[in-house]
């Protein structure tokens, strides 16, 4: 598409030739033709390739236990917005003065490797005549975490709030009288994971050397407490938890999250789509300032017309609920006009053409 007049006057007023050359090479890229369908387009253009995609496909991140979706899973997690994702995973790199040093790399990655109560007891029992629940520590695992008993106590004592915590210099007591047998249970589950160090949510962390510098793989993610750790370069932390973003960092850095998601998933499966039409999406799932994922409770629920709604799931709920309430709908989307049988206002029929003849020769 030829750029617009005014638009090319502007850039001949450009002094700087570097300036002028990207601004005209950013217009010609990203201005599109009046009444173009973006929306059908980018739909189609991603959907064809997406049927070449691998159905299910993993790679190894950092420690051979911890698989990471790829292919159609990873997909659908980042465009149905996932509460709960089955493979949270961090890359986490260390400050410049740093990242060459193993030691500093091995002192961060215990630093925030998880440990709970279960990870270091020996046992945790009952006593249902007395209500009280015995804590038993693992001698050897202390010595291996650098964990003293007197330090586990304290912790579970600040913890542990609402119940006595007491201690014979060998075994751990919390004494809950009025508690039944049932609840007794529920609270010896709840103490089992009380964190005793690291992060909360980092189940494993290993250390792998990249060129010149070590670099922490994790599996299991929490980008705010690892944001806070000194020797971390919290600029080029990375997370495949997408809300969490959202959460930490706000929603323009969930957007641009989305975006290179989505770019990196199809260069993997070596699929070539153009970014523009990536970009549509991303801007799409955080168009409302949260992260709303393109299902019936997302996207699909904020919009306004009853038509495009009935259209994806659920029609005959959605058309009682709106005659109930009274509304109205104005026809204006394709999918709206496909359904009513009228002219789409996009591409051609966005406009309405008439022919004017010669006004003295139709007076003659």
């Amino acid at each position: 598409m030829e750029l617009p007049e005014k638009i090319k006057k502007d850039l001949e007023k450009i002094e700087d030739e570097k300036l002028r050359k990207i601004v005209e090479d950013f217009s010609y890229k990203f201005i599109i033709d009046p009444g173009e369908p973006v929306g059908i387009v980018a739909a189609q253009s991603i959907a064809e390739p997406t049927t070449q995609m691998i159905l299910k496909s993993f790679h190894f991140v950092g420690i051979s236990a911890q698989q990471v979706s790829l292919g159609l899973p990873r997909l659908t997690e980042i465009t149905d917005a996932k509460k709960k994702m089955k493979r949270k995973y961090m890359i986490i790199r260390l400050l410049d003065e740093y990242k060459n040093d193993l030691s500093v790399a091995q002192n961060v990655a215990k630093k925030i490797k998880e440990l709970l109560l279960e990870d270091i007891l020996s046992s945790i029992t009952i006593d249902v005549f007395e209500n009280k629940i015995i804590i038993v520590l693992d001698k050897e695992k202390l010595k291996k975490e650098e964990l003293k008993f007197d330090e586990v106590f304290r912790i579970l004592k600040k913890k542990i709030k609402k119940y006595k915590v007491e201690n014979d210099k060998q075994n751990i007591y919390v004494s809950a009288p009025k508690l039944s047998a049932k609840e007794l249970y529920l609270l010896k589950e709840m103490i089992k994971k009380i964190l005793i160090k690291g992060i909360k949510g980092i189940k494993d962390v290993t250390i792998h050397k990249e060129d010149d510098e070590y670099v922490i793989y994790t599996i299991g993610s929490n980008l705010l407490e690892v944001m806070k750790i000194p020797e971390v370069d919290y600029t080029k932390v990375y997370t495949n938890d997408l809300r969490e973003i959202e959460r930490v960092l706000g929603i323009e850095a969930a957007r641009a999250a989305i975006l290179q998601e989505l770019v990196k998933l199809y260069e993997q499966q070596g699929l070539s789509v153009d970014v523009r039409h990536f970009m549509l999406v991303a801007d799409m799932l955080t168009w409302y300032g949260i992260y709303l994922g393109i299902n019936r409770y997302g996207l699909h629920a904020e919009k306004e017309s009853t038509l495009s709604k009935a259209a994806f799931e659920t029609p005959v709920s959605i058309f009682v609920r709106s005659s109930m309430m009274g509304q109205s709908d104005k026809v204006l989307s394709g999918i709206d006009n496909v359904i009513m049988n009228q002219p789409i206002y996009l591409g051609t029929g966005l406009y309405d053409v008439y022919f004017v003849g010669n006004k003295r020769e139709d007076k003659e």
